[in-house]
């Protein structure tokens, strides 16, 4: 539609006689606006639903800080994979998806069960610091946020290498900067497989960054051979106009219609199988005081009673690289 095309422009882009053509139909405008606001307070309920607040909802991370003010979050280590996450581990498992490909940093996809080589996180994992020096470079996953330190062009941990006693860095990718490390970002795997991709599922993103990876998306082929594009988001995407299906609806509720159509049984996180605690290294003597973040908790006890359980941590936390980044171009005042 015209009117909504127009509507998705900033207005000092706007035409005189596409201002014009909005005064002519007033009332159409007021209801799209509407419907806009009603999928705004929808939108990022996958993120919500891992305990994780969303970033471009009129509440999210990028929207609060854009207008001054601050952001906390919850704990993240609280937080664990959703069903749609246990969704596209089992259907990797089945051969159904072959590569994902994540923009955020929570390390829940790695945690879910998918293969390290399955998975692209191109902005990196708040779980995982990495030895440049060494070579190649050397991952330390550990059970804890390692971002602590870190910002915008300041990467360094503040822990050293176990090997060569180089400093360790986060894997983090922020707002005008560009990720040069092979693992967690894996582009090379991303881009490999998008070149053989047939079908791509976007869940839950606002694909507002992720459109200008055109790597990713098959433009160089022959639109006949490009592949086939699903979205599923409560909110406008400007992927959609291309897309052979938009769904407005909830990533776990469309999954659940999806892997039931499928016939797929899907798993519970199983806290106890999280491949994050063997993957963990520990930190050497003298480390400890590295950081003041709250590890991930291992599977209780079978027999632990509900009082003997911690409570969950209900003040907020101001997150390592959660946020961070936004800054960028902003004068200090």
């Amino acid at each position: 539609m015209q009117i909504s095309r127009i509507l998705h422009k900033p207005a000092t882009e706007r035409s005189p006689g596409e201002r014009q053509l909005l005064q002519n139909y007033g009332e159409l405008v007021q209801e799209l606006e509407r419907q806009r606001q009603r999928r705004e307070r929808l939108r990022g309920r996958e993120q919500e639903a891992a305990a994780i607040p969303d970033y471009r909802g009129p509440s999210g991370v990028w929207t609060l800080l854009n207008k001054g003010q601050s952001v906390s979050t919850g704990d993240l280590s609280e937080a664990e994979p959703t069903f749609t996450h246990m969704c596209i581990a089992r259907l990797h498992r089945a051969g159904l998806v072959q590569h994902v490909v994540s923009q955020n940093c929570d390390g829940l996809h790695l945690r879910s069960g998918l293969p390290r080589d399955a998975t692209s996180e191109v902005h990196g994992n708040m779980y995982i610091e990495v030895c440049t020096s060494c070579s190649p470079h050397r991952e330390y996953v550990r059970l804890f946020d390692v971002t602590e330190r870190t910002a915008l062009h300041k990467h360094n941990t503040g822990r050293f290498c176990h090997k060569c006693g180089g400093e360790l860095r986060d894997s983090i990718v922020h707002f005008g900067e560009r990720g040069k490390l092979a693992q967690p970002l894996n582009w090379v795997g991303a881009v490999k497989a998008a070149k053989k991709a047939n079908v791509i599922l976007c869940l839950g993103s606002s694909l507002k960054i992720l459109k200008k990876y055109h790597c990713l998306w098959g433009m160089n082929r022959p639109s006949s051979r490009r592949p086939r594009l699903y979205i599923v988001n409560l909110q406008w995407t400007p992927k959609d106009a291309v897309a052979t299906l938009k769904i407005h609806g909830k990533c776990d509720e469309v999954m659940r219609l999806l892997m039931d159509e499928l016939k797929l049984d899907v798993p519970e996180y199983n806290r106890s199988l999280d491949p994050i605690f063997s993957m963990a290294v520990p930190l050497h003597p003298g480390e400890e005081a590295s950081h003041t973040r709250k590890l991930i908790k291992a599977a209780e006890t079978p027999n632990a009673s509900p009082d003997q359980l911690p409570p969950l941590s209900p003040q907020g936390l101001s997150g390592g690289w959660f946020g961070k980044g936004c800054t960028k171009g902003r004068r200090k005042k």
